[in-house]
């Protein structure tokens, strides 16, 4: 038995020493970003926002990870020398220097889209990386069945060990009182998920491309897999979008936009289907799936042209931003695949991989991204409406002239608060007469609250153009929800001066009514309908709840002032002062129905 164990225990650290050596910055990589998420884990809110640094090595690691993990497929596929492979470490290694350096301090939506975007085109390249100019496709698709695979097991014996451990110093904790810290269990996630998660999926990596191509081998739980439960999904999503097809065809309509999603979903649920299937697709006893295979990327094409409907309507509409230049980009890649496998004579999986991971650098990176071509698209209808009311003529802006329809006012409001959150005012600021880089720098009030200063900016650049942010009136959302922002709330000093009380009171519609004691005199608050009523001993204030709602419905929900949401009243028993906290409900017809209200009051009893 001890043989047995030190043998197994041998075994396992030739195994973890092997992969190590092979995969080297891989696991550094994985290491590095580990470190950092446990270090930030122990850091209060206030001390992450003072070390940004760590959150782009959190990330830089990720990518880090999956560009050496490609690099030492690259150095197996073309047989690298010792040299050759410290000079792709050594490029690898600058790169993330250097992208690290001209990441902003802060990191921005922007940021996170083109991290994610350079990590789906790595894991893509990794796909296919040592399989490039080789006719060697049975071996590409074992290769990724392998990783598919090893990334199931992987995650399966990360988790099952993840909740062993914890159960394990619960049991600690509580049997021998044992004082186990909550970050404990974070870092401990960390360190399943970055180390061992990660070395577990290497040391199962085929590298052997002769060996691969003379692999025949399919699970059979794949075939089950894909056979009856991603096909058969894959066919109600072709109903249902094929029936949705017909309606709107019958009724002669624009397709809703929500129908993209569905159509995405449908082509990569069915493309995934067909990669699954590839090596079994022709065997007998496999007509469904020969079927399958035959007729998907016929259906397809309708499908296409839905989307397109989809999406051009909404273009056509509220121009692009970065959501509809990507299902832009999917769909004109879907339309080349369908293309592709339907009338190519060589209809070689890896164009699915290559292909995609072109695409995907060219939107993130390329010369036309989604970035600069969303920025371009909300500029120039921006110009258009300022210059269709009058308020930018011969390329400057000319605030104050005459009133702006509501409908103008709104699209204004919402492609000048897209401009603040998701690029910057780069594109506009030669319209204006005054130095709007200063104007913009000046309303920067709060530097540790980001989203507070795109609110200001938004609203700085609308003021010089003499308008005032705006959202519809009539919107058709059910619900509405105004007071003050979190931030807002947890910050505000009053000014209690002439008062003789504060005090803070909830009511919604379960629990409408709410007594309270000022000294001696009682104080009976009452939510009925639409109406707040202060009854005090000898009168009764009122204060009309309707045409606030309808005031705040035209501006931004959790974005004012403490004074836009102060009320006086006055009566000749006390006054007074209502200051909104939160006002929430929904909008039955014509009435708006109040489920909840917070208010502060400060109450002046008069003698």
């Amino acid at each position: 038995m001890a043989f047995f164990k030190n043998l197994s225990l041998q075994r396992l650290w030739h195994g973890a020493s092997s992969t190590f050596l092979r995969f080297p910055l891989v696991l550094l990589s994985a290491f590095a970003g580990t470190a950092a998420a446990i270090y930030q884990l122990e850091l209060s809110y206030e001390q992450r926002e003072q070390n940004p640094w760590l959150e782009k090595v959190i990330f830089l690691s990720a990518v880090g990870l999956i560009l050496f993990f490609t690099l030492e497929l690259l150095t197996r596929k073309y047989d690298w020398a010792r040299l050759k492979r410290w000079i792709s470490w050594f490029g690898g290694l600058a790169f993330l220097v250097l992208y690290y350096w001209l990441l902003p301090e802060d990191l921005e939506e922007r940021d996170y889209v083109r991290l994610l975007a350079l990590l789906l085109v790595l894991h893509l390249t990794a796909s296919y990386a040592m399989f490039i100019n080789r006719q060697v496709e049975n071996a590409f698709w074992q290769f990724n069945k392998s990783l598919f695979l090893r990334i199931f097991t992987a995650v399966l014996y990360t988790g099952v060990l993840y909740l062993g451990l914890a159960v394990a110093l619960v049991a600690l904790d509580q049997l021998f009182s044992i004082n186990i810290d909550g970050e404990v269990y974070g870092q401990l996630w960390f360190i399943l998920v970055g180390v061992f998660n990660t070395w577990f999926f290497l040391a199962g990596v085929p590298l052997d491309v002769a060996e691969l191509e003379q692999a025949h081998t399919y699970p059979k739980g794949l075939k089950v897999f894909t056979q009856f439960v991603l096909l058969p999904l894959v066919t109600i999503y072709l109903l249902i979008l094929y029936a949705y097809l017909g309606k709107i065809i019958v009724q002669w309509a624009w397709p809703e936009g929500w129908v993209s999603v569905l159509v995405l979903c449908f082509s990569i649920a069915g493309i995934l289907s067909l990669l699954l299937i590839y090596p079994i697709r022709h065997e007998e006893g496999n007509a469904w799936i020969r079927t399958f295979s035959k007729w998907f990327y016929r259906a397809l094409f309708p499908l296409i042209i839905l989307l397109s409907l989809a999406i051009w309507r909404r273009v056509s509409e509220y121009g692009i931003t970065e959501e509809r230049y990507i299902v832009l980009v999917l769909a004109l890649w879907l339309f080349l695949t369908a293309l592709y496998f339907l009338f190519s004579t060589v209809k070689n999986i890896k164009f699915i991989p290559i292909t995609l991971s072109i695409i995907a650098f060219i939107a993130a990176f390329g010369p036309v991204n989604m970035f600069k071509v969303s920025e371009w698209s909300q500029v120039n209808r921006l110009r258009g409406l300022l210059v269709q009311e009058g308020i930018l003529v011969k390329g400057k802006i000319e605030p104050g002239k005459g009133n702006v329809p509501e409908a103008s006012l709104v699209e204004i409001s919402a492609i000048t608060d897209y401009l603040a959150r998701h690029h910057d005012f780069e594109g506009i600021e030669d319209w204006f007469t005054v130095d709007i880089n200063k104007v913009l720098e000046n309303s920067k009030i709060n530097r540790q609250y980001a989203w507070q200063n795109k609110t200001n900016m938004r609203d700085a650049v609308l003021e010089q153009m003499g308008l005032e942010y705006t959202i519809k009136s009539s919107s058709p959302e059910r619900y509405f929800s105004f007071g003050l922002s979190n931030y807002e709330t947890s910050n505000e000093v009053f000014a209690i001066s002439g008062y003789e009380y504060a005090v803070e009171a909830h009511l919604h519609e379960t629990y409408h009514k709410q007594d309270l004691t000022l000294g001696k005199t009682p104080l009976v608050l009452t939510l009925d309908k639409q109406e707040l009523y202060l009854a005090f001993e000898k009168e009764t204030l009122r204060l009309d709840l309707a045409p606030i709602i309808k005031k705040l419905a035209t501006k931004e929900a959790y974005a004012r002032s403490q004074t836009e949401l102060t009320y006086t009243l006055k009566g000749h028993q006390a006054e007074v002062k209502v200051i909104l906290r939160e006002l929430s409900g929904v909008r039955e017809k014509a009435d708006n129905k109040i489920q909840n209200l917070r208010v502060l009051l400060l109450v002046r009893l008069e003698p």
